[in-house]
């Protein structure tokens, strides 16, 4: 016997890169579907192969679960229109799906009864791995969704997922700009690229390995920097410039930590 339909979706423009079109369980729990229009709201639900359209918000009176799955900028209009419609949110999770955005985006929902958060899929892990954040029940209403097989979720609780995005940041955006004068650093020792990638490769791999077994007790103090910084400066300025303050405030934070 199928399952009841307990998932509502909030979606607009196109879904066909969202995580949802991976969500095994989706296509048996998935109920009305509703976007800016009727007819994106039955092209989602084809797209899906799952739920129905719907034009008002009545059948999300019986949903356990909803999912908002929008773009950032449309958030708070779809907040603002289910706040509107009637509907009582106490029992209710609600869920959106989102890299960057957290359930604190569902807060005028949480203030009206509704246990809110968030689904975001890790980078890295091809489909295997997801955040999930919030509320108890929106925690175990996400996981019920997500986990199927290989896949897991790691939970946390709300107001942490800014944490989470600062790792992110870390090994993201930090490590690429450093990756950068690096590399242009074995440029200008003429070093060719294929063998430049392999060296970055195994000092990167290197310096993780001594990180998850040391933690802040191995880090590498630069050695020879002002040397480094002189040659830097000769060629490229802002190379050197970069390095000398990435290297200066590295010694900071560390040594703060060491002296805790």
């Amino acid at each position: 016997m199928k399952k009841a339909q307990s998932v509502g979706l909030i979606g607009t423009g196109s879904l066909t890169d969202s995580p949802l079109t991976r969500f095994w369980w989706l296509s048996e729990r998935l109920g009305p579907v509703k976007s800016a229009s009727y007819r994106v709201a039955s092209r989602i639900a084809n797209m899906l192969r799952a739920g129905h359209p719907v034009k008002d918000y009545a059948e999300f009176e019986s949903c356990v679960l909803i999912l908002v799955c929008v773009p950032e900028g449309s958030v708070a209009r779809v907040v603002s229109e289910m706040l509107s419609s009637g509907i009582s949110w106490q029992g209710k999770a609600v869920v959106l799906c989102s890299a960057w955005l957290d359930s604190g985006e569902l807060r005028e929902l949480a203030s009206q009864g509704a246990s809110v958060g968030s689904i975001t899929p890790i980078p890295g892990f091809d489909d295997e791995r997801y955040l999930v954040e919030g509320d108890p029940l929106a925690i175990r209403q996400a996981r019920s969704l997500v986990e199927y097989r290989e896949r897991r979720a790691v939970a946390i609780e709300r107001t942490l997922k800014p944490f989470y995005l600062a790792a992110l940041t870390c090994t993201g955006t930090l490590l690429f700009a450093l990756l950068h004068v690096a590399f242009e650093s074995l440029q200008r020792a003429k070093i060719p690229p294929g063998n430049s990638a392999a060296l970055l490769d195994r000092q990167i791999n290197r310096t993780l390995r001594s990180f998850l077994k040391g933690g802040r007790r191995g880090y590498p103090t630069p050695r020879e920097l002002p040397r480094q910084l002189r040659a830097l400066s000769a060629s490229d300025p802002e190379l050197e410039s970069y390095l000398e303050q990435s290297c200066r405030l590295a010694s900071l934070l560390m040594e703060k930590r060491r002296a805790v």
